[in-house]
């Protein structure tokens, strides 16, 4: 990709961004420092309450990991020892590392360089330490029996079995940027000396704040160790303009290790630093920042205002944190990272929207950080647009040209549909007018609230279990309650009803799951790091993992297959009950036998109304189904009184939850991917137009949904063409976001150009796509996967 930044003062800065880029291309490394020093702490602090050995870990490696700066960065600070590197996180699930660590530089995807003898060596020391001692070693017997057999299965339940942390979340960075380190300390070491530890309930608040105060100090320590290492830099440094940058970086960091920020860059390179530290203790994908748009306007306005600062400066600034974000990446088992390969991060920098009076928030930084985001365009930086009524058009239109000339890459949601979704869900006006999203698309207030990633229930796995008496098609195995033989079913109402006992029954067998995880995070994973940045945390005194931001507390669960089940139904009842060419006797033998020798049923079935094309017939039974699957979860609260909502979004288990599936009175053959997206339609079956599909998107009750949806959607370049086209682009996602649209994202890719690339992907190698709620490069996803996103429908006008 040619670097596109057309306003740099010279051709210097330019094309320093675009060596900064470029190092962000190739294979990543595996980090084995962070996993060996958090072990070493471990072993050192076996008699000490867990939240110290949480924060005794976090203070060894922020303090003893190798780091470095890299030439022509600005900014100081990677998360790992690698200038692109993923970490161990033994903690949380500990084999996969030693049974994988010969296959993980060949295996088909997410490849990582291969591990040298040493490191290997290493990790045979100090990984078995971890037996019984991990999050998924003391989770799993927790599991009740009856639950386990439901493993991924019907629903796949999202941590720790996926080797990562909790992350989706999003710390309030004010704090640190307005107090700096040390008043972050003074606070909570005024409450901990105001502690009275004669009355038992504070003794786990003075554990806390003791646990808060070694990582703020520890944090503090890692910045002057950056602050000393550009100071040496700086003095072996040849070329005076490189050694006023590095002089520059050192007092920087020295200052702010300490201090509040005085200006955009100071403020810019302590959200970094923080950032890093929040990583190595809650690492994984998901880590929000915020409305950064929002954050450092004043920084850079007064900058600017005193002369100290040019437009272009900020704007290399920016590219040059994108750039950095594309550091981190988290290595995940071969059997997890089937179900999501392309390195996701989802860093999410949400700008836009609206202010806490309900006025427009947009300013020259949200214009900034796009224009930026043109520049860079690499995968792991996600920028979230938010859309109101009153979005200024210059706005959205840039950002309507940035996401068509990086294939896609930016995220719209609608401030029209979130706000009443998170007040609905018990959030303060003024919280959710200050959302941000967090990971693929979870509503968050920064500081504010912590809203868990989801369990993943397939509903097309349970249209399935409805139409076979609770059993697997794929298994034979009994995966549900036996709610009678669909042969006899003589109406419509009889489907219904079986339909609604499965999926509480479903739902009912995922709450110990989750709660047991969560628990287990609770005792023995804590975050008080992590915590300083959510003011309840620190005012009551406890942790994040724990229900510091109870009530502002949320646990998920996400739905995949969504289309698949409406679309079932709706050939079932169409094809059945209302016009009699066939009866469930033969249906169900069709789907038994995957459609062999039936091609007349399976022509029927395809043939019948399918979401996405502005039919009320099966729009209606998408949004009686997502209706009805809310219902049963918000019967249930989690941890800490948590509320349990739902959100139609399935990142990419629409290809594992796909294998899982026999046929479906949708014309669909047996383990062929489910459909993607979240509210998103069967890949090609919207035929209709772009209009039509974003209308029978809008039929399904954003409030039915307080967790989130996802509406992927796929345009042809040509479509996106010149300025008319794309202000008819700018008017249809406004009037899709005025009307209650929760998010939707685009490809903007021909066909022929993906199939090219999978010809010849060493000329691809930058191709840019949108998989699902997060970018990757396309030739490096698995080719069944390439071949669905071919597959989903490609709108060539508006």
């Amino acid at each position: 990709m040619t670097d596109p930044t057309t306003q740099s003062k010279d051709e210097q800065s330019g094309s320093r961004i675009g060596r900064l880029r470029a190092s962000m291309l190739g294979t990543p490394e595996m980090c084995i420092e962070r996993g060996y020093l958090l072990t070493r702490s471990y072993q050192e602090t076996e008699s000490h309450p867990s939240i110290i050995r949480r924060a005794r870990a976090l203070e060894k490696i922020v303090t003893e990991i190798s780091i470095l700066i890299e030439e022509d960065q600005l900014l100081a600070g990677v998360a790992t020892s690698k200038k692109r590197g993923g970490p161990i996180i033994p903690e949380i699930y500990w084999d996969w590392y030693l049974k994988e660590r010969e296959s993980i530089s060949t295996r088909e995807w997410d490849r990582f360089q291969p591990l040298t003898d040493a490191e290997k060596e290493k990790m045979e020391m100090f990984l078995p330490y971890w037996q019984g001692r991990s999050l998924y070693d003391k989770w799993r017997p927790t599991i009740p029996g009856h639950s386990e057999q439901y493993f991924f299965k019907t629903f796949l339940p999202a941590t720790p079995i996926s080797n990562m942390h909790q992350a989706h979340t999003c710390p309030e960075y004010e704090r640190v940027l307005k107090l700096g380190y040390k008043g972050l300390l003074r606070e909570v070491e005024s409450r901990l000396e105001r502690m009275d530890p004669s009355k038992p309930e504070n003794i786990e608040k003075m554990l806390f704040y003791r646990a808060a105060g070694i990582t703020l100090k520890a944090s503090m320590a890692f910045i002057k160790r950056y602050a000393a290492l550009a100071e040496k830099m700086a003095g072996e440094e040849r070329s005076p303009e490189r050694r006023a940058e590095l002089k520059r970086m050192a007092g920087t960091c020295e200052w702010i290790s300490e201090h509040p920020a005085r200006n955009f860059y100071d403020a810019l390179q302590l959200i970094w630093l923080t950032y890093i530290v929040i990583i190595n203790e809650n690492w994984g994908p998901g880590q929000s920042f915020g409305r950064l748009d929002q954050i450092l306007i004043d920084y850079y306005q007064n900058d600017i205002d005193a002369g100290a600062l040019t437009r272009n400066d900020a704007k290399s600034l920016l590219a040059m944190f994108f750039v950095k974000l594309n550091g981190l990446t988290t290595p995940f088992c071969d059997d997890y990272v089937r179900g999501q390969p392309g390195f996701a991060m989802l860093s999410c920098i949400t700008i836009g929207g609206i202010d806490a009076s309900g006025k427009s928030a947009v300013n020259d930084l949200s214009f900034l950080f796009l224009e930026a985001e043109e520049a860079v365009g690499l995968t792991c930086e996600e920028i979230v647009v938010r859309v109101h009524k009153n979005t200024p058009e210059a706005f959205l239109m840039r950002a309507c040209k940035v996401a068509r000339n990086l294939r896609g890459k930016i995220k719209f949601v609608g401030d029209e549909a979130i706000i009443p979704q998170l007040l609905k869900d018990g959030k303060p006006a003024d919280y959710a007018r200050d959302y941000v999203i967090a990971g693929c698309f979870i509503p968050v207030i920064p500081g504010r609230s912590h809203d868990y990633a989801g369990d993943f229930l397939n509903l097309a796995a349970v249209v399935e279990l409805a139409l076979n008496n609770g059993y697997s098609r794929i298994t034979g195995e009994k995966l549900g309650p036996q709610t009678g033989d669909p042969g006899m079913f003589t109406s419509f109402d009889d489907v219904w009803e079986a339909l609604k006992k499965q999926i509480a029954f479903q739902i009912h067998e995922m709450i110990p799951i989750r709660i047991s995880y969560a628990n287990i995070f609770a005792a023995y994973c804590q975050y008080p790091f992590t915590s300083c940045f959510y003011e309840s945390c620190v005012e009551k005194g406890v942790d994040w993992s724990n229900g510091g931001t109870a009530p502002h507390n949320t646990f998920v669960i996400w739905i995949a297959g969504t289309a698949d089940a409406g679309d079932s139904l709706a050939g079932l009842k169409k094809t059945v009950f209302d016009d009699g060419k066939i009866t469930m006797t033969q249906l169900i033998a069709a789907l038994d036998d995957n459609f062999e020798a039936h091609e007349d049923v399976q022509h029927l079935l395809s043939a019948a109304p399918k979401f996405g094309n502005d039919i009320d017939y099966v729009d209606d039974i998408v949004n009686d189904i997502i209706k009805f699957t809310n219902g049963e979860a918000s019967k249930y609260t989690s941890c800490e009184g948590a509320v349990s909502n739902i959100a139609a979004g399935t990142t990419t288990t629409f290809l594992p939850f796909g294998y899982m599936v026999g046929a479906l009175p949708n014309g669909r053959k047996k383990s062929e991917p489910l459909a993607d997206g979240g509210i998103s339609p069967a890949q090609g079956r919207n035929i209709s137009g772009p209009t039509s599909t974003m209308r029978s998107a809008l039929k399904v009750d954003g409030l039915n949904m307080t967790g989130g949806s996802v509406l992927n959607m796929r345009f042809n370049r040509s479509a996106l063409k010149n300025g008319d086209k794309m202000h008819k682009f700018a008017a249809l996602l406004r009037t899709y976001f005025e009307n209650g649209g929760h998010l939707v994202q685009f490809n903007v890719t021909d066909s022929a150009t993906f199939r090219a690339a999978q010809k010849n992907p060493g000329r691809y190698r930058d191709l840019l796509v949108r998989v699902a709620t997060y970018s990757a490069y396309f030739v490096d996803l698995p080719k069944e996967l390439q071949d669905d996103i071919i597959a989903r429908t490609e709108f060539r006008d508006i």
